[in-house]
């Protein structure tokens, strides 16, 4: 049986990174002799430079090999490092683990390669049950790097033949969509592409701002699509991809404002061609880092919280900036929770999940992915390097997206496709509902409100809803935010602690929820003065207590907001929950039925064709 060398991943390099990335090195590697700068480019040779006696080390997210995972899931079994250089150097293969807390490094080999001309050598990886694997080179004397990858050998019968039809939606933000489109088309789709004839990639343009003119080519093709939110793309494009000429294996979905290295491409490639039998209907979940901290790794896999109702990450976020973040990672991946999910910025899905369980939910934006997975029954894939880096999603909070839309959504998910049965998304909103009252959110109390009251609207609701109005009217409901430097300097903010805490004693919490934080109270038993609280989920009651304003700060961008007691609104508000919730008491079962009755016409071909108005 003949055997085929494949490639796994490509060593990333500082300046062949994209500019976005080229100055964050600890993604990638370091110089014993220089941190921040490891390796001189030589635009001319094409090559990058290690000066005699530097030592670089490759042991970072980007070109650390996780052994066992590849060992696990693929039909790789030797290991090589395969390097294109001229000059004189020492490569030492390392291996990382822990034993109890501490760090382990093992050298596994060192190899001593010269050559006064350009000329490619491969080292094999010795034998080991470790799970990262790395190397570093010391050069002795000035030694030039072309480029690198580690490589394996399979029997050619395990190769298999996949075609990845990737669908990016795109909402009116030009500026990345283009960005990603020129990306593709420099590194993805020339000639030396490893995928260029294996990939067809669909920009869905729920903004029509784009020109099919201008991007439409053999490999891309835009398509100009009503604004019916994430839902409605990415359904677009699993459609367009299912009726291709040649039909591909695979949808990619990623999000439009995201920045993106053309090896996550490579890489979902190189790892689909060689999956086991076992490991092919998996959905490649890609990690999202933070845009603004691009080392920090913020989600890959995420869950519904059954104690809560709330949506997270399935791994504590890191700082993958080196070698333990890299082993808390490879720790994490073993973590299983029920209903998990993988997120629509950067997931890989098979065609056959698509055929056999339909198309998503039009819930226009958010939870779709969730309901996808969970419906789905997915299990996730993930590897390091196969990520993005997300533009204002990590740590931002809008209360029409996150109480509004989130919410409104859980239940019409929960009712329509059944999943999350254990889950009370009705606790969560009646605690924060209270939450937002005694704080003065009156807006937030009211975007909780909504959501309930437009799921018990039922499904023909949902179905003839213009999701963009929707959405435009509940932003409009949130905060007004303005500049800290706006308020007056008496208030002195910026030496306020949004997240400091401050506890309550038994009588005071009695009195904060009997008197609803004071709306029962007359005024003179308040205090005017006002306190700096979160502006997000952060919540303490002992900084609200007894007060007739709070300055609600968001700390991610400097600015706040004066919220004051309004008694008026609040028993309104406090009116119109009572009466929403006695109609949820009354009618949910039937509602519920409804949805579910609906939910198979609402995920077929048919009636998303109608839907979209193709």
């Amino acid at each position: 049986m003949s055997k085929k060398t494949v490639k796994l991943q490509n060593i990333i390099l500082q300046y062949n990174a994209d500019e976005n990335l080229s100055k964050y090195p600890a993604l990638m590697h370091t110089s014993a002799l220089n941190h921040w700068y490891s390796m001189v480019y030589d635009p001319t040779k094409k090559c990058h430079i290690i000066r005699k006696h530097d030592v670089v080390d490759f042991s970072y997210y980007f070109n650390t090999l996780q052994l066992n995972n590849w060992k696990k899931h693929t039909y790789a079994e030797k290991f090589r490092l395969k390097l294109t250089f001229s000059g004189r150097a020492m490569v030492e293969l390392t291996e990382y683990y822990r034993n109890s807390k501490n760090i382990n490094r093992g050298v596994l080999k060192r190899e001593v390669i010269e050559s006064e001309t350009k000329t490619e050598v491969m080292i094999e990886i010795p034998e080991t049950d470790k799970g990262l694997v790395s190397f570093a080179i010391t050069a002795l004397e000035d030694f030039y790097l072309y480029d690198g990858c580690y490589v394996t050998e399979v029997d050619e019968e395990n190769i298999r033949d996949v075609r990845i039809s990737l669908a990016s939606t795109t909402f009116k933000k030009e500026a990345y969509i283009k960005k990603n489109i020129k990306l593709l088309m420099k590194d993805v789709f020339c000639d030396e592409s490893d995928i260029k004839d294996d990939l067809f990639v669909h920009i869905i343009d729920n903004g029509r701002t784009l020109s099919p003119e201008e991007f439409d080519c053999e490999h891309l093709k835009i398509y100009p699509n009503a604004n019916v939110g994430g839902a409605g793309g990415f359904t677009r494009g699993m459609i367009e991809a299912m009726n291709l000429p040649r039909k591909p294996d695979y949808v990619l979905l990623m999000d439009d404002d995201v920045l993106i290295m053309s090896e996550s491409l490579f890489r979902t490639f190189y790892l689909l061609r060689i999956l086991k039998p076992e490991y092919q209907d998996y959905f490649v979940s890609g990690a999202m880092f933070d845009y603004d901290i691009r080392e920090k790794q913020y989600e890959d896999v995420g869950y519904v919280h059954v104690n809560d109702a709330s949506y997270g990450p399935l791994k504590d976020r890191l700082d993958m900036n080196g070698i333990e973040a890299l082993l808390n990672n490879e720790d994490m991946a073993s973590r299983t929770q029920a209903h998990s999910y993988a997120g629509w910025w950067y997931c890989c899905i098979p065609v056959q999940k698509i055929e056999e369980n339909g198309l998503p939910l039009p819930v226009f934006i958010r939870g779709d992915d969730v309901e996808f997975s969970i419906r789905n029954k997915a299990q996730f894939l993930t590897l390091n390097g196969i990520s993005i880096w997300h533009v204002g999603f990590a740590g931002k909070f809008n209360a029409a997206m996150e109480l509004y839309q989130v919410h409104r959504n859980s239940f019409i998910i929960q009712a329509a496709s059944g999943i999350c049965g254990d889950i009370d998304f009705l606790k969560r909103i009646k605690t924060l509902f209270w939450k937002e009252i005694t704080r003065f959110a009156y807006n937030n109390a009211e975007q909780l409100i909504d959501s309930v009251d437009d799921f018990l609207k039922g499904p023909e609701f949902l179905k003839t809803l213009n999701g963009e109005q929707c959405l435009k009217e509940h932003a409009g409901k949130n905060d007004k935010l303005i500049p800290i430097s706006d308020f007056p300097p008496e208030y002195n903010i910026a030496k306020g602690d949004p997240y400091s805490y401050k506890k309550l004693n038994r009588l005071q919490k009695f009195i904060y929820k009997a008197t609803v934080n004071g709306h029962l109270l007359p005024g003179f038993m308040l205090r005017r003065w006002p306190v700096v609280i979160s502006f997000d989920w952060f919540f303490v009651p002992g900084k609200n207590y007894m007060r007739k304003r709070l300055i609600a700060v968001n700390a991610n961008d400097n600015t706040a907001c004066m919220r004051e007691m309004n008694r008026k609104r609040c028993f309104s508000l406090i009116s119109r929950y009572r009466k929403v919730m006695k109609n949820y008491k009354k009618n949910h079962k039937a509602v519920e039925q409804a949805y579910r009755k609906e939910f198979a016409n609402m995920t077929t071909e048919k009636f998303w064709k109608e839907y979209l108005g193709i």
